[in-house]
C-alpha cells in the first residue's frame, strides 16, 4: 500500500494531509484591500489639490498595485500564522 502512494507523487515522497487553509480568511483580507484602496483613492480625489493628471495616474496606475500588494501582504500574514 505505501508503494502505490509512492507512486502516485511525482518525486515518491509520502504524502500527508495537514490541516485546512482558512481561505475565507484570504478572501476577506482581499475584499478589505480593495475596499481600503477605493477609500483612500476616494479621499486623495476629495482632499488633495493635486492636478488631475496626477490624480488619474494614481486611480489607474498606482491604486491597484497598492490592493494587490497589500491583498499579497494579508495572505502571507495568514499562512504565516497559519503554520
Amino acid at each position: 500500500m505505501n508503494e502505490e502512494l509512492n507512486q502516485l507523487t511525482l518525486i515518491g515522497r509520502t504524502e500527508i494531509k495537514g490541516r485546512k487553509y482558512p481561505i475565507i480568511l484570504e478572501r476577506i483580507g482581499l475584499l478589505f484591500s480593495i475596499s481600503l484602496t477605493i477609500f483612500l483613492t476616494i479621499a486623495i480625489w476629495n482632499n488633495l489639490d493635486w492636478p488631475t493628471w496626477i490624480n488619474l495616474l494614481f486611480s489607474v496606475c498606482f491604486a491597484p498595485l497598492l490592493a494587490l500588494s497589500l491583498a499579497e501582504i494579508i495572505g502571507r500574514c495568514i499562512q504565516l500564522i497559519h503554520n
